[in-house]
């Protein structure tokens, strides 16, 4: 088992052979710490899960969530596996109830392989995630997609109008930054893989005050910024740091670093290492 506390909060890894976790109703009832909500994905054999009158197998690749201030009984036979991240209830906004009553529901949600994916992508790969500039925010990002996925799992109209409103920019934001780093992600793109029109696109952004173009460049600008300045990186050429946050053209790249942050990319990163 590992795990990786972080700012709001936790992941968890887990391989074991056969295992099972019960918290039982006097547990429950003696905890007095905040709730935490575990959003897990099978990795490795089938999951039972038997948790506020609701029993499901859970096959490989498959999400289940989790109230720990409530009793439940999971277990799995054999060489398993499990990845998870555990959210406070109160990160969450949603009333309690919202979320136990979602708990059933959670395969009906569309949102459910994207949030899926999501965790699994998170969970599997979270060092080199938490090494990479171009994961700052992942917290957020996934807070708000638990969030979604709750809400759209009850269609309780008005938290679901609500938080799907709210998500559908933090989806397109994550779509963004997984993809940063690759030179082909332009709008028409982002908005097919969210099946809306690139007029649609523009529009949402609009709404939320800002331009995606130059919000990509802004972001991939931070990301090479914050490269150049890692010790670790010092062999890697200026161009190649530029190649690698989607800019073709390093002359391009530097005369909107340059822009940005009022100084070449050259005298950043020897700046940086100077004060490291």
């Amino acid at each position: 088992m590992d795990v990786w506390p972080m700012r709001t909060m936790q992941v968890f890894s887990t391989e074991s052979t056969g295992i099972r976790l019960v918290r039982t109703a006097k547990q429950a009832r003696q905890d007095d710490a905040a709730p935490l909500i575990a959003f897990a994905v099978q990795t490795a054999s089938q999951g039972r899960q038997s948790h506020l009158s609701h029993q499901r197998l859970v096959p490989r690749g498959h999400l289940l969530m989790m109230d720990h201030s409530a009793p439940y009984d999971y277990a799995w036979s054999g060489d398993g596996a499990s990845r998870c991240i555990q959210v406070p209830l109160d990160q969450l906004t949603l009333p309690v109830d919202v979320v136990r009553r979602a708990l059933p529901h959670l395969t009906a949600s569309p949102l459910y392989p994207m949030v899926t994916d999501h965790i699994a992508h998170l969970t599997g790969s979270i060092d080199d995630i938490l090494d990479d500039p171009a994961s700052s925010g992942i917290e957020e990002i996934t807070i708000a997609l638990a969030r979604a996925l709750v809400a759209s799992a009850v269609r309780e109209d008005h938290h679901t109008r609500t938080v799907l409103a709210e998500t559908r920019l933090t989806q397109i934001r994550a779509y963004v930054r997984r993809h940063l780093t690759e030179p082909g992600l332009r709008p028409a793109r982002v908005a097919a893989a969210h099946h809306i029109s690139e007029r649609h696109l523009y529009k949402l952004c609009a709404q939320a005050g800002f331009s995606l173009t130059q919000w990509i460049i802004e972001q991939r600008l931070e990301g090479a910024r914050e490269e150049l300045a890692r010790p670790s990186t010092s062999g890697r050429t200026i161009a190649a740091v530029a190649r690698r946050w989607g800019f073709s053209d390093p002359t391009h790249f530097s005369h909107r670093f340059k822009d940005a942050y009022g100084m070449s990319p050259r005298d950043w990163r020897a700046a940086a290492h100077e004060k490291n």
